[in-house]
């Protein structure tokens, strides 16, 4: 594995998942996994395509938002997995 790409830590019973992103976007896809951790933390109502769209327009367009909506998703596919075990 190239020590280059980026890893979403394990979380949920999950093992930590690698990214396609170099480190350059490292501070963006944790920003990803932070969002999402948060949302699943929070108890509310926004719906999580909604949170996601918000959270995006924060980054500059093109590989910075999908960095970080690699995170972002990423963090939420380990709770899913987790969820099904």
């Amino acid at each position: 594995m190239d020590e280059n790409y980026v890893s979403i830590p394990a979380a949920d019973g999950c093992p930590s998942l690698v990214t396609p992103w170099g480190s350059e976007f490292a501070s963006l896809i944790e920003h990803g996994v932070q969002c999402a951790q948060t949302w699943l933390d929070t108890p509310s109502e926004i719906p999580l395509w909604w949170e996601l769209a918000q959270a995006r327009k924060t980054c500059p367009a093109g590989d910075c938002q999908d960095a970080f909506e690699a995170g972002f998703l990423l963090r939420i596919q380990q709770r899913l997995r987790g969820a099904s075990a």
